[in-house]
């Protein structure tokens, strides 16, 4: 008989620890409560599905500081995927200068060119933190990573209030380097920055002469942005203007006209 009641006690005892799993906080019927998997947001940032992404990043927000110890470790794994990794960067991207902790690992993962661009966007919303390393970066032996580098500088210097005789020169002295879509981002950025016009008009001017037709017509589109402070890029122009590249003809008749007309 006490056996009886023995397994009687246990059955009605599991019967208990069941209803606490699955017992349903709204009217009492048995709903199974999925576990959740707390890594799932990182790796939803790469979502193809828009609210899966969307979700991801609130999650993001909401958790602040406390996801990094997952982003760091995940930055660090040997064993983490390409698509898992990028997805940590973007989560930097994300936090900003909240993730400012996890510059060390996105400057260990920017000369890899698989990472360079995911990493270097990281660190252009990092705020000033971010410098140094962009900075050494620049001087890469890699050229994609020279591009990244000074691309995220330019932006940078957009987002946050950094001094800009750590960008401008950088951005002047990159219209020298040996690779022309390296060169191409400088004059980009120096058309979109405008801090310094009296010495990036005549850089701009100068790369008005480039080998690369890519950069002579983003040196003309710069130069437009810069009004009548470009003035003395006019002959220049006017002589870009005939260019026997047609984008290059169109760019330089653009800022000739962009500059006159804001002129008058």
């Amino acid at each position: 008989m006490w056996r009886f009641v023995g397994l009687l006690l246990a059955l009605v005892a599991g019967i208990g620890t069941a209803m606490w799993h699955y017992r349903s906080p709204e009217a009492g019927m048995p709903v199974r409560v999925a576990a959740r998997n707390d890594d799932r947001w990182i790796d939803d940032l790469q979502s193809r599905n828009p609210k899966e992404a969307e979700a991801a990043t609130a999650e993001i927000e909401s958790r602040g500081t406390s996801a990094l110890p997952l982003i760091r470790h995940t930055l660090q794994d040997d064993a983490s995927t390409e698509a898992r990794k990028k997805a940590a960067l973007k989560a930097c991207a994300i936090l900003g200068a909240r993730a400012s902790e996890a510059i060390p690992d996105i400057a260990a993962l920017l000369p890899d060119e698989t990472y360079s661009a995911e990493a270097a966007l990281a660190l252009s919303f990092m705020g000033s933190a971010a410098v140094p390393v962009l900075k050494d970066a620049v001087d890469d032996d890699n050229p994609t990573v020279r591009k990244e580098a000074l691309r995220s500088l330019g932006k940078l210097r957009e987002r946050a209030s950094i001094d800009p005789q750590v960008v401008i020169p950088t951005l002047i002295d990159a219209l020298n380097d040996s690779e022309g879509p390296v060169r191409e981002v400088a004059v980009t950025y120096l058309g979109i920055v405008r801090d310094n016009p009296g010495k990036e008009v005549p850089a701009l001017t100068n790369a008005l002469g480039d080998d690369e037709a890519g950069v002579r017509a983003a040196a003309a589109t710069a130069l437009a942005a810069y009004g009548p402070a470009a003035q003395s890029a006019l002959p220049a122009l006017r002589k870009a203007a005939k260019d026997p590249d047609e984008q290059v003809q169109r760019e330089a008749g653009r800022a000739i006209i962009t500059i006159s007309e804001k002129q008058t």
